[in-house]
């Protein structure tokens, strides 16, 4: 009995020590005790400019004002530069367009020479006048920032794996070091990786001038600057795009990875090469840190795709405090002189927070997502791109100061971030250009007479209502819808709460939610309805066009409750109260297809291959944008611009046809698409022709490759375009809409419903964007030489097809099989993009391609062996 005593009273002893020794760990790991430095004054850490040199710390270019992304090595996002005004410089507001979007920062030195890159492959050096004075080809988009050290060089990473050291006056490339490959990282590292290498992150620097280079391999990179050899490597547990804040007095480095929640802010020791803690929320973070001080009682500031900014302790990673945005955080904060944290949301919003708590100041509300990370001068003028196209001019009380719409087309999201020059701001955009605006250029006489400039001080919104706002399809919102629609265009509606002079969360509340259409709508055709996930923008479709060939009215009423006031978890918002009731209606004008004479004798102005050998035509997808939701351009907005999709057409009839689609790749040195034979994607569209109008379609499950990464599995997928009944030339910009199954996706899928990017019951995320669509090269392709001959065989529940003789390789062609139902005229089911299987022989020449089928093979088919976009075989299949 004493015995069972005792071990009762052990066990609630060893329980008690359990409990307390959990409450400690949890208290000294959770709670701060100390009061940390959240002000850089209070270090002596602030940049300082004295006799023309700013004491940075680090080896940066001494007399530039903006050598690296956020400035410095602590990441302030603040130059104590003395900005001289358009008055005061005289320059005029230029602009350089490249070949492809944008989505890098700028650096600038004394000279007001501007360095950044592009998708198009290459690295430009602009001077201040904006003429050229060098560029630099890479064989890859360029998303990285670059650096500008302290002995005439500037180093930048591409897309293609590699950190180029280039000689500022010449261009002259000084020396090139590679990331490992994805296999080397796994062998030498133990990590499994994704199928890409790009240096995305920006280029940093240590105090000894050791170059950083975080990678999407998982790795940072330091690099000794002289040679570009490998000194250290960092390992993470995701893509970087986060670039290290450096503390020059501690020796650590601070910086955020992809990794979806909780263990996605890192603090190495450059000393030893080790991780000193792991923290983070519920939130890929891209975004780069910033350092408060340089002391260890220091804190750092980031922000996450859970729409929050935290404040961490630099010596433990305790969480400080937090605050909540409207959505994702891209951006990366800035700090005033004063302590004053700057952070834009992807909400369109700029907060002004206090250090010491995270409480909001103030709030600067615009009317598309901000990705771009302020940048803020010596006299405290915030200075910062939007999805708007505009570079706004925040004064340091939250007024506006000035704004300037730098790009004026539907690619107009302004998302690198500012470098600041001693005359003026330097910015890019998806447009592919990039834009210098002088210093309060738009306050001058001259500029008040440029229909570009906007003065302050209010917010450019209206103070109060509920707003049913035209989407575009590369994510511009349009307070007027078009009057036009063209008869198998969506429409997309976004709603937009303003109270009381600010911009407030708001959603549709689904189950109140009514659309009715009226006018010449198709009775047989019932438009699809469709909601995002986060309740915040609405998708509209016809199936496939709104009325018959001769057009007409589309009358469109969308009434119901809205929600505020919603509960969070990480970036899901959930519940909400009525915000009121709202009640808008849309009129369009459905454009006509050709006359009535026309449409009897039209004929689809394309080449369908009729027999072997037949020429086909080939179009080209490219330059996508994917703008809803709002987190896919800040995960891929240059990897979407950078694909390439080639369509060639394989069977069908005047109005209906079957394409086969690859993936291609811009070719550096001719500046032409070609294939892309080390991409798996394959995949089948359905086309249907109405007098120029082009509904292309998939309405079963595929997979596509999403970031070069994941594989994305869509339920839905649709591009719809008009083209010149006569020529077959794509007249307007493609529209995108597609269903992504996200429960499919084996290890994010449940992370994406926390973000609330999929629905929490379906598991379904609606995406909505646009492309470039037209002819590849010239718009006909022809059967390869060397194909050899092939026979089809049906070998259990897959079709293979045999090559004899052949000659093509593997690796120089995108090898397939398509096989259409006989009876139905519809793609047989099957696994083209990841399922497809190719067998050489010695020399590497393809001797047979099996494809397996998702469903019981049908009574006949016809065959087709696809090399490229042409179908160099084919044969009718019975199943007896």
């Amino acid at each position: 009995m004493k015995s069972e005593k005792k071990t009762k009273k052990y066990t609630i002893y060893g329980l008690l020590a359990l409990f307390v020794t959990g409450l400690a760990y949890y208290l000294y790991s959770a709670v701060p005790f100390f009061d940390r430095i959240m002000k850089p004054g209070d270090s002596g850490a602030l940049v300082q400019l004295q006799d023309g040199k700013f004491n940075y710390r680090i080896p940066l270019d001494p007399e530039s004002p903006w050598p690296k992304f956020r400035a410095n090595a602590m990441q302030t996002g603040q130059s104590p530069v003395p900005t001289r005004s358009y008055e005061q410089s005289g320059r005029k507001p230029w602009v350089f367009r490249t070949g492809k979007g944008i989505f890098s920062s700028a650096v600038v030195d004394k000279e007001g020479t501007v360095y950044i890159g592009s998708a198009d492959h290459y690295f430009y050096a602009l001077r201040v006048d904006g003429s050229v004075k060098w560029k630099v080809r890479t064989d890859e988009i360029i998303d990285s920032s670059a650096l500008l050290d302290d002995k005439g060089r500037v180093y930048v990473g591409s897309g293609d794996a590699h950190v180029y050291s280039i000689n500022r006056e010449t261009g002259e490339i000084i020396w090139k070091s590679r990331a490992h490959t994805v296999q080397e990282v796994e062998e030498q590292f133990g990590l499994k990786t994704y199928n890409v290498d790009w240096f995305e992150g920006n280029i940093g620097m240590l105090p000894d001038g050791t170059l950083i280079a975080p990678n999407d391999n998982y790795l940072v990179y330091a690099l000794n600057r002289e040679t570009g050899e490998r000194k250290q490597v960092f390992a993470g547990n995701e893509m970087i795009w986060s670039l290290p804040a450096v503390n020059p007095e501690t020796g650590r480095i601070f910086s955020g990875s992809q990794f979806v929640a909780l263990k996605n802010v890192f603090a190495w020791d450059t000393n030893t090469g080790q991780t000193a803690w792991v923290s983070g929320g519920l939130g890929s973070n891209a975004a780069s840190p910033l350092l408060t001080s340089a002391s260890r009682d220091g804190a750092l500031i980031l922000g996450g795709y859970d729409g929050i900014v935290r404040a961490y302790s630099q010596d433990n990673g305790k969480e400080l405090w937090s605050f909540g945005t409207r959505d994702h955080i891209y951006s990366s904060p800035a700090q005033q002189r004063d302590g004053t944290i700057i952070q834009a949301s992807a909400d369109g919003s700029v907060y002004a927070l206090n250090p010491e708590n995270g409480e909001m100041i103030w709030q600067y509300d615009t009317l598309e997502p901000i990705r771009s990370s302020p940048a803020i001068d010596g006299n405290g003028i915030i200075y910062v791109g939007s999805g708007e196209g505009k570079l706004f001019a925040i004064n340091p009380d939250g007024t506006l100061r000035w704004a300037y719409q730098c790009i004026t087309e539907d690619r107009n999201d302004l998302n690198g971030s500012p470098g600041l020059g001693y005359e003026g701001v330097y910015i890019a955009g998806e447009s592919g250009e990039i834009f210098f605006v002088p210093y309060d250029y738009p306050l001058s006489e001259e500029g008040k007479r440029d229909p570009r400039s906007i003065q302050g001080p209010g917010e450019i919104l209206p103070d109060d209502g509920v707003f049913l706002v035209w989407t575009g399809r590369f994510g511009s919102l349009n307070p007027e819808p078009p009057e036009t629609l063209d008869g198998n265009e969506p429409v997309v509606l976004r709603i937009f709460v303003r109270k009381d002079g600010d911009t407030v969360l708001s959603s549709f509340d689904e189950d109140s939610l009514e659309v009715e259409f009226a006018g010449d709508v198709k009775p047989e055709a019932e438009p699809l309805v469709a909601m995002a996930a986060n309740q915040r923008f609405l998708t509209i479709l016809p199936q496939e066009t709104w009325s018959g060939p001769d057009g007409g009215t589309l009358r469109i009423t969308v009434r119901g409750t809205y929600l505020v006031d919603h509960s969070r978890v990480g970036l899901k918002f959930f519940g909400g109260d009525s915000g009121g009731q709202f009640e808008e209606t849309f009129d369009f004008r459905i454009s006509p297809r050709p006359a009535a004479s026309e449409r009897e004798t039209a004929q689809m102005p394309y080449r369908i291959p009729k027999k072997d050998g037949d020429p086909a035509t080939a179009l080209e997808f490219s330059r996508l944008a994917a703008p809803n939701p709002t987190m896919l351009p800040s995960w891929n907005q240059i990897g979407f611009d950078s694909l390439h999709y080639l369509a060639g057409f394989v069977e069908g009839d005047a109005n209906s046809a079957i394409l086969w689609v690859i993936p291609g790749k811009l070719d550096s040195e001719t500046g032409r698409t070609v294939t892309q034979p080390a991409l798996e994607d394959r995949f089948v569209l359905e086309l249907d022709y109405d007098g120029g109008l082009l509904s292309l379609h998939n309405y079963d499950p595929f997979i596509l490759t999403f970031i070069g990464s994941w594989d994305m599995p869509f339920g839905k997928y649709r591009i719809s375009t008009k083209a010149d009944p006569v020529t077959g030339e794509i007249q307007r910009k493609a529209a995108l809409n597609a269903m992504v199954l996200g429960d499919d996706l084996e290890f994010y899928g449940k992370f994406l419903k926390i973000m609330g990017l999929t629905d929490f019951w379906t598991g379904h995320m609606w995406v909505y964007g646009g492309m470039n669509a037209g002819y590849w090269n010239d718009g006909v392709v022809r059967k390869p030489q060397g194909v050899g001959q092939v026979r089809f065989e049906l070998r259990g529940n897959a079709v293979r097809a045999v090559i004899e003789n052949g000659s093509l390789m593997v690796g120089e062609h995108v090898f397939g099989i398509l096989l259409v139902n006989a009876d139905t005229g519809k793609p047989v089911q099957a696994e083209y993009a990841r399922g497809i299987e190719i067998d050489t022989n010695e020399a590497g020449r393809v001797v047979s391609v099996e494809l397996p089928l998702k469903e019981e093979f049908p009574g006949e088919v016809r065959a087709y062996y696809m090399v490229d976009t042409y179908p160099a075989a084919r044969a009718t299949m019975i199943n007896r």
